[in-house]
């Protein structure tokens, strides 16, 4: 049973175990004193069990005078061996000299049933239903247990119920489903108006089945009482129609088409009153918490999903096979849309895909390459790449023309190109800064990168535990489930008081609460999980242990090369750069120039010889100057605080790593003290929880312990099971913790 996946609080009946004290006459050491078994037998009761030796009287009462052995002189077997009997000539001897004493471990009981001896082996379904259960059970016991004969497996219970109650319904469904059709055949004298009436009934069918699918129940036998329910209802639906079709027709309405129309319209509101009243009513049955919910939700669940999609799917489907039933398949081929209107809704039908399964590495794989932000960071490394070869920025090149009386009252024209250029010194210092931004972006991409597979980590570890508190609450709710309906009917026979049935009812209703604050927690984690890792496909999370251990602690010094360190330091190496490029800036730059020029008239040559120069002949001008900051405050004051920007980086890079130190220390420190604790709940407080339920339930059985007692142990053996799971959670958070602080890619 431990084997199959479902079944828990296994329960074994025990036959033995009861301590017995045997005494074992040895007739032929009596009769050497001369004694009978009647004497000893009359001595050994005396002592322990006491006889009557008088009476003593207290006014008007009267009470027997036991006479016995004290409490101390009947603890073990020793008192027994040594207890004196009388012989027959007066002298004592011990009842070891005439006896064989011994301790012995009996039968506790023997229970019998249909005159065969019998042994009950029980256990409770959790998260799967009892049919695949017990057919896996039986499947495993057939192939691995060989009795011998006359030894036979019975399998009842729930179980049993289940098979008598199928049995019935095996009977009882198909009888249901023909009284449906032949009192709708008496009711519309019409076979044809009967079919088309009854296809309410597999589309109401398909809607219990959705809806215990959406809710992941299985099938049970409430559940077919509830298709019975829901057959029943379901036809009142096509009723409606069919009638409004057939009176419409008697009224001379002859298209067919305008018929469906104009009876689906009228008719709209009283199909949705008749569908949505009853499924209104169900609604506190299929939410139902308390005793008796295990039964109340699957019905519920069945009439109120049954009514809907029937209900949605008859005001489409009816209306378009009384068209096949009145006109034949032809009509519907040159109706194409009414079919694809049809299918349309019923492809809504199709099963939503299931959640697949992810591994932590697969999840940080996915995150480190589909994360938005991350994208976001790659892009801004790119970005600075991208600028690297920007820092040779000369400055624009100043093209100018000039015409007028330049030289004399002709008009002249010249034309003039400059170009000024920073002394060398600068761009080689915009080349350094800009490929220190590039070493920036890519460490800052790189803690974004360790910070993102540490939320990974945590969502992903985080929604196991989660996983497993849902697991340890619905064992709880189990539990209590069927705390509750004990004292329930104890409290209805006079057998409990109020205190007993009021505190289970609590106990059931705070399980209730918790699982679904539980289950909000649980869907907020899991989506914020998926935005993480960014797929289409909606993930869950699995792995093999909800632990996350650290092989080896790091050590303080593997600080020095985190990529946060790094990044400080490149911080103050990109300030001192700044402060180098605002210093270079103090050197003179260089403008270079070229001028060509026209000088209309008589001018003198080298030689003194008068020449005239038109305005085709161009005169030639080269200029060089140098640009000197004379007034150099605003460049010095930048320079100023560049220093001190420079310091404060340093101050910073400090004060970071001072934090990093404490803080990797103190994740180590808990780290160590969680583990110690988990560690010690593993060997010690789980194993003592589990007996703790099994003794006490067991004990309870037996009448040895009462209902409150046994509330409040089954209460401090969850509350371990629950200390637990967060003690796991806080391992793990120290583990992420101090893996994100110390690593260093």
């Amino acid at each position: 049973i431990k084997t199959v996946d479902g079944a828990v609080n296994i329960y074994e009946e025990k036959v033995t175990g009861m301590p017995q004290v045997v005494i074992k006459y040895n007739r032929e050491g009596m009769a050497k004193y001369g004694l009978n078994v009647m004497d000893v037998n009359k001595v050994v009761n005396t002592a322990f069990a006491g006889q009557i030796a008088g009476q003593v009287y207290e006014e008007e009462k009267r009470f027997d005078m036991v006479v016995r052995l004290e409490g101390e002189a009947r603890k073990n077997i020793a008192d027994i061996q040594n207890l004196y009997i009388t012989t027959a000539t007066g002298t004592q001897i011990p009842l070891s000299y005439v006896a064989g004493i011994e301790e012995i471990e009996g039968v506790n009981q023997i229970q019998r049933e249909n005159t065969k001896r019998r042994i009950i082996v029980g256990f409770n379904v959790s998260g799967r239903d009892v049919q695949t259960i017990m057919q896996e059970l039986q499947k495993k016991i057939d192939q691995k247990l060989k009795f011998q004969k006359g030894y036979t497996i019975v399998y009842g219970g729930s179980f049993e119920n289940m098979n008598a109650a199928k049995a019935r319904l095996s009977v009882v469904l198909p009888i249901a489903l023909l009284l449906i059709f032949l009192l709708l055949y008496f009711a519309f004298g019409s076979a044809k108006n009967g079919l088309l009436i009854y296809s309410a009934i597999p589309l109401s069918a398909m809607g219990g089945v959705f809806a215990l699918w959406v809710r992941d129940m299985p099938f049970s036998i409430s559940a077919g009482v509830g298709f019975i329910a829901l057959f029943g209802v379901a036809v009142l639906n096509g009723i409606l129609l069919v009638t409004e079709f057939n009176r419409l027709k008697s009224e001379g309405w002859h298209d067919v088409k305008r018929i469906v129309i104009h009876a689906t319209k009228s008719k709209l509101r009283a199909v949705l009153m008749t569908a949505l009243v009853p499924a209104l009513g169900f609604i506190p049955m299929a939410i139902s918490t308390g005793a008796g919910g295990e039964v109340q939700k699957p019905l519920a669940t069945v009439v109120i999903g049954g009514l809907i999609i029937s209900t949605m799917l008859t005001l489409f489907v009816l209306p378009v096979l009384y068209i096949l039933f009145e006109k034949g398949i032809s009509y519907l081929t040159m109706n194409k849309k009414t079919i694809i209107v049809v299918l349309a809704l019923c492809m809504l039908q199709s099963p939503v895909m299931a959640q697949n399964k992810i591994t932590l590495s697969a999840a940080i794989d996915s995150a480190l390459n589909n994360n938005a932000f991350l994208n976001a960071a790659s892009k801004q490394v790119s970005y600075n790449q991208a600028l690297r070869k920007s820092n040779i920025e000369i400055d624009k090149t100043l093209v100018d023309f000039g015409y007028g009386n330049i030289n004399s009252f002709q008009n002249d024209n010249r034309i003039g190109i400059s170009q000024t250029i920073q002394f060398p010194t600068v761009y080689k210092n915009q080349g350094t800064i800009l490929q220190s931004n590039i070493e920036i972006s890519k460490l800052s991409k790189l803690q974004k990168d360790i910070e993102l597979k540490t939320n990974v980590k945590k969502h992903f570890y985080q929604i196991l535990l989660l996983q497993q508190k849902k697991m340890l609450l619905m064992e709880a709710d189990s539990i209590y489930t069927q705390f509750a309906t004990k004292t329930r009917q104890r409290y209805e026979v006079g057998t409990a008081d109020i205190l007993e049935k009021v505190t289970a009812e609590n106990q059931l209703a705070q399980i209730s609460n918790q699982l679904q604050s539980l289950n909000a927690g649980y869907t907020v984690l899991l989506n914020q999980f998926n935005v993480l890792i960014n797929c289409q496909i909606v993930y869950l999370p699995t792995a093999d242990k909800v632990k996350y251990e650290l092989g080896v602690l790091p050590d303080l010094l593997m600080l020095e090369k985190t990529p946060l360190l790094r990044l400080q330091e490149k911080n103050i190496l990109h300030a001192t750069q700044l402060v180098k490029l605002e210093k270079s800036k103090l050197a003179p730059s260089i403008n270079l120039g070229y001028n060509s020029n026209t000088f209309i008239g008589w001018q003198s040559a080298a030689d003194k010889v008068e020449t005239y120069y038109g305005k085709d002949t161009r005169f030639a001008s080269l200029n060089l100057g140098v640009a000197i900051p004379i007034f150099s405050g605003a460049q010095r004051a930048r320079i100023n605080a560049g220093n001190i920007l420079v310091q404060q980086n340093r101050l910073e890079q400090l004060a970071v790593k001072q934090q990093l130190k404490a803080n990797l220390t103190d994740a180590i420190l808990f780290y160590l003290q969680n583990k110690k604790l988990v560690d010690n709940f593993q060997k010690t407080s789980m194993p003592n929880a589990e007996l703790l339920i099994t003794t006490a339930t067991n004990k309870l059985n037996l009448g040895e312990i009462g209902y409150l007692e046994w509330v409040m142990i089954v209460n401090q053996a969850m509350q371990v099971r629950s200390e637990y799971f967060n003690y796991i959670q806080q391992l793990n958070e120290a583990a992420i913790e101090i893996e994100k602080i110390s690593s260093n890619n």
